[in-house]
C-alpha cells in the first residue's frame, strides 16, 4: 500500500513537473516581443498620396466687375505749316503741298512784263528743225514732238529762241499794228517789249500743226493741240499762257506756246490748273 502510494506520488510528481516544463516553453519570451517591435517600427510606412490642396473658388467678383474703358489714344497733331513756305502758301489756296524744287534754277527763269531779264542769253544754244533752243531742253523737245507725231498728228517748230535784238524788231513791228504799246483790245500783251519775253530764254517754243502766220486762237480746236496739251507735262512742258489765266500772265491766250520747267513742275501745274506765275508764287517769286 506503501509502495502505491510512493509510486502514485512519483506518477504525480512527474506530471506535475511535466506541466511546469511545457508552461514554461510556450510561454512567450519578452526577447521574442521587443523583436517582434522592432519588426514592426522597421516595416515601411504605406505612401500615401499627398491630399490635393484646395484653391480658392475663383472670384465671383472678377466676372462681375465693368472693365475699365480703355482710354482713346492721343490724336498726334498735325505738324503746323509755316504760312511763308512752299507748302504753307499752297494750302491757304487750298492747293497740294507743291515739289521740292530750286526755283531759282535756270528752267524756272521768270520772263514777263514785271520780270525783265535784260539782255540774257542762254549759255548753250543748239537747232532743231530750223529754230534754236537752250541746249538742254531739246531732247525733252524730241521726245514730245516724237510722241505727238507717233499719233499720226503733224508739228511743226515755228518759233523758238529769240536775240534781245530779235524781239525789239518785232515788238517795234507790232506796236505800230496796235499803238500804243502792242497790246489787243483788252489789254493783253500780243508781243511782249524786249527783256520781257519768254522766247529770249530759249525755254519755248511755238508749235503749229503747219506754218501759220498770224496765230490765232483757233489753233486750239485742232488735234495736234488738243494732244500735246494733255501729254505736254509729261516730258516737261505747260501750255505757257493759258485762257483762264490771261488776268494773271497779262498775255493773250496762246494755244502754240509751249514752255519747259521739268517734269515736276510742269506735271503739278498742270493738276492744279494754275500758271507759271502762280506756281512761282508758292515759292515767294511774286
Amino acid at each position: 500500500m506503501r509502495v502505491i502510494r510512493v509510486l502514485l506520488g512519483i506518477v504525480l510528481l512527474i506530471v506535475f513537473a511535466g506541466y511546469c516544463y511545457f508552461s514554461f516553453v510556450s510561454a512567450p519570451k519578452a526577447a521574442d516581443f521587443e523583436a517582434g517591435q522592432t519588426a514592426e517600427t522597421a516595416a515601411p510606412q504605406e505612401t500615401r498620396a499627398p491630399e490635393a490642396t484646395a484653391q480658392p473658388a475663383p472670384a465671383e467678383t472678377a466676372a462681375e466687375e465693368t472693365p475699365e474703358p480703355t482710354p482713346e489714344p492721343t490724336p498726334t497733331p498735325e505738324p503746323t505749316l509755316d504760312p511763308e513756305s512752299p507748302a504753307g502758301r499752297a494750302a491757304a489756296l487750298g492747293l497740294p503741298a507743291p515739289p521740292d524744287i530750286d526755283p531759282t534754277s535756270w528752267e524756272f527763269i521768270l520772263a514777263n512784263d514785271t520780270h525783265s531779264i535784260g539782255e540774257y542769253a542762254p549759255p548753250e544754244l543748239e537747232t532743231l528743225e530750223g529754230q534754236k533752243f537752250d541746249s538742254r531742253i531739246v531732247q525733252a523737245m524730241k521726245d514730245m514732238v516724237a510722241d505727238t507725231r507717233a499719233q499720226g498728228l503733224s508739228v511743226y517748230l515755228s518759233s523758238g529762241y529769240r536775240s534781245f535784238g530779235d524781239q525789239q524788231y518785232l515788238y517795234n513791228k507790232k506796236k505800230a499794228e496796235y499803238p500804243p504799246e502792242g497790246k489787243d483790245s483788252n489789254g493783253r500783251w500780243i508781243v511782249l517789249p524786249p527783256g520781257t519775253s519768254e522766247h529770249q530764254t530759249g525755254l519755248c517754243c511755238d508749235i503749229t500743226y503747219i506754218y501759220v502766220n498770224p496765230k490765232d486762237r483757233s489753233l486750239a480746236n485742232t488735234p495736234m493741240f488738243q494732244y500735246m496739251s494733255q501729254h505736254c507735262q509729261e516730258f516737261g512742258f505747260i501750255v505757257r499762257y493759258p485762257s483762264d489765266k490771261e488776268e494773271t500772265t497779262m498775255v493773250m491766250y496762246e494755244p502754240w506756246h509751249f514752255r519747259y520747267v521739268g517734269v515736276e513742275a510742269a506735271t503739278y501745274i498742270a493738276e492744279n490748273g494754275i500758271c507759271l506765275e502762280e506756281f512761282l508764287q508758292l515759292y515767294g517769286i511774286e
